[in-house]
């Protein structure tokens, strides 16, 4: 029987993007609630529904009360290939985490780049976010997609492939670098409302006061933002 019920969990887990680690404590932790009403051979396939549940995170105790799983959500912080230690170590911070988590987030990955500031892994069993970090990938199209929230450096491939996806964006500006131009692209999408825009010291305010109903969605046809800022760089007029 245990056999299984292993081969059940653990092929529905496969087509699941949840971690195993979390899967294998619901299992644990459902069995121990179960047992007692699932002894013998023939509560096998009663057990195994209940096994298939903890693997889709949608069990509920059969005392009435709601505690079905949360389903995950993700924070992505990206800063490009390049330094941005202040980002990293905000976001790092327990007030930034703490904050996430009261918004419903319930996992932090972090693409560090060339930074020299390593962040805190957790895995969450405190009830606390779950934080991974790592430094380069060939692409970050597959994390901006299973994002729930997106923190980005104000690089403008970054910024507009997430806007493309139609993801909640927060551009964080980095203000060590010098003849920042990305600053002015970011905070005239935010002015539009398209994305929300802050600094390392403010983006606890920033995700404090987080309005997703807010946002205006971006068309992606729509240039003239860039043309705006070129005509301000070229000391043009505004149309």
């Amino acid at each position: 029987m245990i056999l299984l019920l292993l081969r059940v969990f653990f092929s529905i887990a496969a087509s699941t993007d949840l971690p195993r680690r979390p899967l294998c404590r619901r299992l644990i932790s459902l069995l121990r609630r179960q047992k007692s009403s699932c002894s013998g051979v023939n509560n096998c396939i009663y057990l195994s529904f209940f096994v298939s549940q903890a693997a889709k995170g949608t069990y509920n105790k059969m005392d009435g009360s709601d505690s079905h799983f949360e389903s995950k959500r993700i924070v992505f912080v990206t800063v490009g290939t390049t330094s941005f230690d202040s980002l990293v170590r905000t976001v790092d911070t327990d007030q930034v985490k703490k904050e996430l988590s009261k918004k419903g987030y319930t996992h932090l990955i972090i693409q560090m780049g060339r930074g020299s500031y390593i962040p805190n892994k957790s895995s969450g069993e405190d009830g606390s976010l779950v934080v991974d970090y790592f430094t380069f990938s060939s692409s970050i199209a597959d994390y901006l997609r299973s994002a729930s929230l997106i923190i980005s450096h104000a690089g403008s491939g970054s910024i507009f492939e997430t806007l493309r996806l139609g993801k909640p964006l927060i551009v964080v500006v980095n203000e060590d670098l010098m003849d920042n131009h990305q600053s002015e692209l970011a905070e005239e999408l935010a002015e539009r409302k398209h994305l929300f825009c802050g600094r390392p010291q403010t983006l606890y305010q920033v995700i404090e006061a987080l309005d997703l109903d807010s946002i205006v969605p971006y068309q992606s046809g729509d240039a003239s933002p860039v043309a705006k800022l070129i005509n301000r760089y070229l000391g043009f007029p505004a149309d």
